[in-house]
């Protein structure tokens, strides 16, 4: 029991030095500077010069700073930019996380309802059919930054909770996985509800995602529609150029 508990407060020790990192890293990039030198990081992070270095040399693994002997730590700006991708799905508690902020998720709704007519249609259900309709905020570092609202199919009209993520939740219900979704990217200002649950005024810009969730049976059991602050989570799309390539 008592390796346990050290290795699980080593473990919450590294997250903790790695958000920081991230954290740094971000200011740097928007501030275009590179990143203190490693006495100061040690003294801010409070960590010892090899925890640092690993910490770095996990940043420099998956391109967000770039290291050279006798030379300051730079930030790739690209690199960052590239750690959400919008062709890759991730909870959005992990998402956040790979920014290095602190993460949580409040349910605000769980409710049965029968599913809206227009709803039914991208889901390919008659409309009423049964589903819970939920509604969860996710949190970076206390700060509201992303907002869904959205519908899960259910088999029965009988009553059902579901605050698990929506992964979690299709398979207990339906007994199968997502494996796909089909995601719209667009913008609109915040008005009525959705600025106040982002805590934002209204008329600010947000990036929106429309979501449709499919199994693997092809059956499209949940809709939903987000909107995200541009301020703290930014998507990036990589796109491959056809061939025959022009140039030398």
């Amino acid at each position: 029991m008592a390796s346990r508990e050290i290795f699980a407060d080593r473990s919450s020790r590294d997250d903790s030095l790695h958000r920081s990192l991230l954290r740094l890293a971000r200011e740097a990039a928007a501030a275009g500077t590179a990143l203190p030198g490693e006495f100061e990081l040690i003294d801010r992070l409070g960590c010892t010069r090899q925890q640092l270095r690993n910490a770095l040399a996990d940043l420099e693994r998956i391109g967000i700073v770039q290291r050279r002997q006798g030379a300051a730590t730079t930030v790739d700006p690209v690199g960052l930019m590239m750690s959400v991708r919008l062709e890759e799905q991730f909870e959005h508690s992990e998402l956040l996380a790979r920014l290095g902020y602190r993460s949580s998720v409040e349910v605000l709704e769980s409710v049965p309802e029968p599913l809206p007519p227009h709803i039914a249609a991208l889901l390919q259900v008659e409309a009423g059919h049964p589903s819970v309709r939920t509604t969860k905020r996710w949190l970076a570092d206390d700060r509201p930054v992303m907002l869904a609202s959205g519908y899960i199919l259910l088999p029965d009209f009988e009553p059902r909770m579901l605050n698990d993520s929506v992964f979690t939740a299709v398979a207990d219900v339906w007994g199968e996985s997502l494996v796909w979704e089909i995601a719209t990217p667009g913008a609109e200002n915040l008005h009525g509800d959705e600025a106040r649950r982002l805590e934002m005024s209204e008329g600010s810009a947000a990036v929106t995602l429309e979501l449709i969730g499919v199994a693997a049976s092809g059956r499209r059991l949940f809709y939903a529609f987000e909107h995200h602050l541009p301020e703290f989570i930014r998507y990036s799309l990589v796109r491959t150029v056809r061939p025959p390539w022009s140039g030398a």
